[in-house]
């Protein structure tokens, strides 16, 4: 029988329900306080340039095809996407530079240049264990709802994740692959993008250094964006009904009470808005444990005069030490002296972004959550470090910038509800993943559930697609939809 579901917030989870319930024949209502979907992965405009204002990186294709094709339809088609060859360009303290890329004879050449034939010759060792994890992993752990801990810690589990050293640190184990400090941190970076320290992360997360290297990184056409904005145009071919500017104050039971103070009477609810902000201020139910949360962002979005030779579009520009910069961001909460960050010019691939004598520059530099809040002072030297470092690199500018947008901290909690400002959810520390990571429905009210970056199985455009599927399969498990 038809049920009626109600998403709150129409960023990428809420609309892979919302398309998976619609394609099955249910009445869905998708509510969205801003005036466009996508959540963090939306489009942000200054001056005459576009650009992507959360996600850059497409990277693990299979959940989006996976998406399209459970619904009839086709994501490449729908999607038109190219390999981004470099993926990006590393520019490390000393000068050197590196070009990552799915090319593993120019990544072998690349390697013995940059610290000789050892190093060289485990390369493909190491890429062939990332992948045998990633195909343990994947399937066995992350497209799994739990039940329980026997879920986890089944014999078959178990011994998979004895097989792998899924556990095991992350940082300690790319060390033992390689012997030059640059190539351990070009190989163990990529748990930044959950907000995460490599130090502190289990080797499980090495995932992502296959999803770069293994398979590559994609720019779809028109930008990330475009792939929400695709996914609501075939939410609302089936029927379903977004309604943007539209702002919740609560959730009680099966109704949703909009600030306006209308009710929306649904059989069931489910909330896209950032969980912990989801429980507490509209389930009015706090979280049964203290749950640790990500860094933040502090993003710079920049139209930019002239150009900006020897920068790809995407890179990754290290400090002078990586350990103590992430030390100052996870333990001692402050802002690193030396940052590393990220940056990133779309029109290289999409010549749309920016107007003839524009780029459309952007840049992401990890600052801690709310727990450190960043005064003015402290954004003005962050922002001068960044700046010397670009002038060092690439010849920007300053004066050249014609006009800026910031987002930190602040922004992220007061604009998208991210509990503490943490731009990636809650952390994804090794007791808040996989089984310990809060699970996809409420526990105090059973016509709830959550889709979304910070409930199973993370962060992440590929996770978050998987967080859809796996509230349909929680909801057919329940017994609410029929298989």
């Amino acid at each position: 029988m038809s049920k009626h579901f109600i998403v709150v917030g129409a960023g990428v989870g809420g609309l892979g329900v919302a398309l998976r319930l619609a394609h099955r024949g249910h009445r869905v209502t998708v509510l969205e306080k801003s005036d466009q979907v996508g959540g963090r992965n939306r489009r942000e405009f200054v001056g005459q340039c576009r650009f992507d204002a959360g996600p850059t990186l497409l990277m693990m294709l299979d959940p989006f095809r996976k998406l399209f094709a459970d619904v009839g339809e086709d994501f490449d088609a729908l999607v038109p996407h190219r390999l981004c060859d470099p993926s990006y360009r590393v520019f490390f303290a000393d000068g050197t530079r590196f070009d990552g890329t799915t090319d593993r004879p120019r990544m072998i050449d690349q390697i013995k240049s940059l610290s000789g034939d050892r190093d060289a010759d485990r390369y493909l060792a190491f890429l062939d264990e990332l992948k045998q994890l990633y195909e343990a992993s994947i399937p066995n752990f992350v497209r799994k709802n739990y039940q329980s801990i026997w879920d986890f810690a089944s014999p078959a589990q178990l011994k998979r994740v004895v097989k792998h050293r899924m556990l095991g640190n992350l940082a300690s184990r790319v060390e033992k692959w390689f012997d030059d400090p640059r190539l351990r941190m070009l190989f163990s970076f990529q748990t930044m993008y959950l907000g995460l320290s490599p130090y502190d992360a289990p080797w499980v997360y090495g995932t992502l250094a296959y999803m770069e290297y293994g398979e590559g990184i994609f720019y779809p056409e028109g930008g990330l964006a475009r792939i929400s904005e695709v996914m609501a145009e075939q939410v609302g071919r089936r029927g379903a009904d977004i309604r943007l500017n539209t702002s919740v104050r609560s959730i009680e039971g099966q109704r949703v009470i909009l600030d306006s103070g209308e009710i929306l009477e649904g059989d069931v609810v489910v909330a896209n808005a950032d969980m912990p902000y989801a429980q507490r201020e509209l389930a009015q139910s706090s979280p049964k444990r203290q749950l640790r949360y990500s860094c933040s962002a502090h993003m710079m979005y920049m139209e930019y005069e002239g150009d900006l030779p020897g920068l790809e579009h995407h890179n990754v520009v290290f400090g002078a030490d990586f350990k103590q910069n992430l030390n100052s961001l996870f333990h001692d909460l402050k802002i690193p002296e030396d940052p590393a960050f990220y940056v990133c010019i779309s029109k290289r691939s999409d010549v749309g972004a920016a107007p003839d004598g524009l780029l459309n520059l952007f840049v992401l530099v990890p600052v801690p959550n709310l727990d450190c809040p960043m005064d003015d002072a402290a954004q003005a030297r962050l922002e001068d470090s960044v700046f010397s470092r670009l002038a060092k690199e690439a010849g920007f500018d300053r004066s050249k910038v014609r006009s800026i947008k910031r987002r930190g901290p602040r922004q992220w909690h007061d604009e998208l509800n991210l509990e503490r400002g943490a731009a990636f959810g809650i952390s994804h520390d090794l007791f808040q993943s996989a089984f310990m990571r809060p699970q996809n429905r409420s526990k105090s009210n059973p016509d709830l559930y959550f889709v979304g970056a910070s409930t199973v199985p993370g962060n992440g455009l590929p996770m978050v697609l998987i967080s859809a599927e796996l509230v349909e399969q929680r909801l057919i498990d329940d017994g609410v939809i029929p298989a």
